[in-house]
């Protein structure tokens, strides 16, 4: 007859190595750049409020908020969006996270862009938009997002 305590012990340890695979798999991967990007269309260029499976961080875009960025009848914010994926495109990022590293801004504010809304982070002080260009290299579903992506 088997040891019932055995057969607990294995089936925890199982259990617990299983959990650990699955959240560790759910984290976002930051890259290195694997090297410059070419610049693309903005048009190309994602919005992420939430980072992707796999991705390199190609660098902080911080735009100034400027009187053409208003929100409309619909909260709509699309000069401001625009900018962002304009300037990210110039970097060869095929996406834009909304992401802010901490003590970069000091609030996040809601905005639309073609009828998705988002959360976005800004700087009141300085008037600006804070975000990050990444070229995404694998989309997907994740857990966690990270607490300040280096790409290092």
């Amino acid at each position: 007859m088997k040891n019932p305590c055995l057969f607990s012990w294995r089936f925890r340890a199982a259990a617990l190595l299983g959990l650990a695979g699955l959240l560790g798999a759910c984290a976002p991967v930051v890259q290195t750049p694997s090297g410059s990007h070419p610049a693309v269309d903005a048009a190309q260029v994602k919005l992420y409020d939430n980072p992707p499976s796999k991705y390199e961080l190609l660098g902080t875009l911080a735009v100034p908020v400027t009187p053409e960025m208003k929100w409309d009848e619909h909260l709509d914010c699309t000069a401001g969006f625009d900018m962002l994926k304009t300037r990210a495109a110039a970097l060869g990022a095929n996406g834009v996270l909304l992401y802010a590293a901490p003590g970069t801004c000091d609030a996040k504010v809601g905005a639309g862009y073609k009828g998705t809304y988002y959360i976005v982070p800004i700087n009141r002080q300085t008037h600006t938009v804070m975000a990050q260009a990444i070229f995404v290299v694998r989309e997907g579903w994740t857990l966690f997002a990270p607490d300040a992506p280096t790409g290092k």
